[in-house]
């Protein structure tokens, strides 16, 4: 269902809303977020600092981080977990493919009630990171540049018809609107920035599907863009569009039938100013988030192994069987893992279980390409496992896991599937998923990890978010 325009609220008709998320994205104060706001900002900073560290140790992207640095040029920003510096838009490209090397960041806007699938963070944190050590600003400033700008996708995100994976088109978007801040653009500017974010927005398009590495460039070129567009507008010389996104073929009314406007569209401007929305969830494992249930089928699965026999000897695995729910959209998660590769990995339900019956977790040393091709075990119960449906037995969606051992026992475990994304971790996890990447990474000492930690939980103190970002630093 749409709206017409002429049932819009005079105040809310184009380009008088994009109007307001930009004057409200330029004009918000430290002092109009929420404590909430602010520890949940913390909380994934040190998350996602982890997976900058943690996206360094993936063999397939370092042809990259080295093509960046062999085209040089002016020394202006930080190369995080690497030595150097990178013209800003080498260096935030470099950083955000790092963050989202694994796919093991945060993720999933929480606006309205609604939890929404969304890939902004993994873009917009080492960004805005990147661009806090070039222009010098205060941990307040960072936390604020951050809120607000997630806010504002977060809202034109909420009044898409078709969500996921169209999310990943606003990617752009979130990474323009975090430079908008640290450029100081006024409403007007961060309006012709959009139109160079909106017109230009990158999509990963067929890249789960197929398991290709251009899942993670994505977030780099949007951060790219994202300079781009602040520094198109900063110059004065370009105009922009009336409205990029719902005036005449905007990114969204395109969306819909000429005329109309998305259902959600007066909504998604509700408390605008009042009440900040960002991505609130948090990866248990590295991969698409829709393999922890998977992930914690396998670790049950193992344990009743554990408690039935005394020890987990995955030699006795004759089979596993791996099932979703029949009100779970198909989708590539239920592919058969058979590229032995990274990317596959990252996104099987199959793999998750079999990783997580073989060695009791899913760490990111273990996803890697080399170390699985060095364990024949795995390999051959993740290429000969199964992938089925069955009925959901109350209407919830689950995954189910059974596993079959060579003295005829089966042994099952099933999973709640939103519940298990929806859970909120607990700082102690945050920091243990902290460490399991840093130590990977293992190029600083465990008192920089230690002071990273530290840093992250006062980060409103800091006068200088260099402070900060230097940790991430290879001297």
């Amino acid at each position: 269902m749409n709206m017409k325009l002429s049932e819009v609220k005079k105040e809310l008709l184009p380009p008088y809303g994009t109007q307001a998320l930009c004057r409200n994205l330029v004009d918000t104060k430290f002092e109009s977020l929420s404590e909430d706001n602010v520890a949940m900002l913390k909380s994934r900073l040190l998350d996602m600092t982890g997976c900058i560290f943690g996206g360094d140790i993936v063999p397939e992207d370092r042809f990259f981080y080295d093509l960046l640095k062999r085209q040089g040029g002016a020394e202006e920003a930080p190369l995080f977990a690497d030595k150097g510096r990178l013209p800003l838009t080498s260096a935030v490209m470099h950083n955000c493919i790092h963050a989202r090397a694994n796919d093991y960041g945060n993720m999933n806007v929480e606006i309205f009630g609604e939890g929404i699938a969304s890939h902004f963070g993994e873009t917009m944190i080492p960004m805005s990171l990147t661009l806090a050590d070039v222009f010098g600003v205060s941990g307040k400033d960072f936390i604020t540049n951050q809120v607000v700008a997630e806010d504002t996708v977060a809202r034109i995100l909420y009044t898409l018809p078709d969500r996921w994976p169209t999310d990943m088109q606003l990617v752009s978007t979130a990474a323009t609107a975090i430079a908008a801040r640290y450029y100081k653009l006024d409403a007007a500017q961060a309006k012709v920035a959009f139109s160079y974010a909106a017109t230009n927005a990158t999509d990963p398009a067929n890249s789960y599907y197929d398991y290709c590495q251009e899942f993670k460039l994505h977030n780099g070129e949007s951060a790219r863009m994202g300079i781009l567009a602040a520094e198109i507008a900063k110059s004065g010389c370009w105009n922009g569009l009336e409205d990029p996104y719902f005036g005449h073929w905007g990114l969204i009314s395109n969306k819909v039938p000429e005329g109309c406007l998305p259902d959600l569209y007066e909504k998604a401007f509700d408390g605008l100013g009042a009440q900040y929305y960002t991505e609130m969830r948090f990866k248990k494992g590295p991969g698409g988030i829709p393999t922890t249930a998977a992930d914690a089928c396998g670790k049950l699965l193992r344990q009743k192994m554990i408690e039935k026999y005394g020890k987990a000897d995955p030699e006795q695995i004759k089979a596993v069987h791996v099932f979703c729910s029949d009100n779970i959209r198909h989708n590539y998660y239920q592919n058969p893992f058979s590229l032995r590769s990274h990317v596959n990995a990252l996104f099987s339900h199959q793999f998750a279980v079999c990783c997580c019956l073989v060695y009791g977790a899913r760490r990111i040393d273990l996803v890697q390409t080399p170390a699985i091709l060095a364990n024949e075990m795995l390999v051959r119960l993740a290429e000969n496992s199964t992938m089925g449906r069955y009925p959901s037995p109350d209407g919830k969606k689950y995954i189910k896991a059974t596993m079959e051992l060579a003295d005829g026992t089966v042994l099952e475990a099933e999973v709640d599937y939103d519940a298990s994304m929806a859970e909120r971790p607990t700082q102690e996890f945050i920091e243990a998923k902290f460490w399991e990447q840093f130590d990977a990474f293992g190029k600083l000492p465990k008192h920089v990890g230690e002071e990273i930690i530290r840093l992250a939980g006062r980060i409103e103190e800091l006068d200088d978010m260099r402070e900060y970002t230097s940790l991430l630093c290879l001297n």
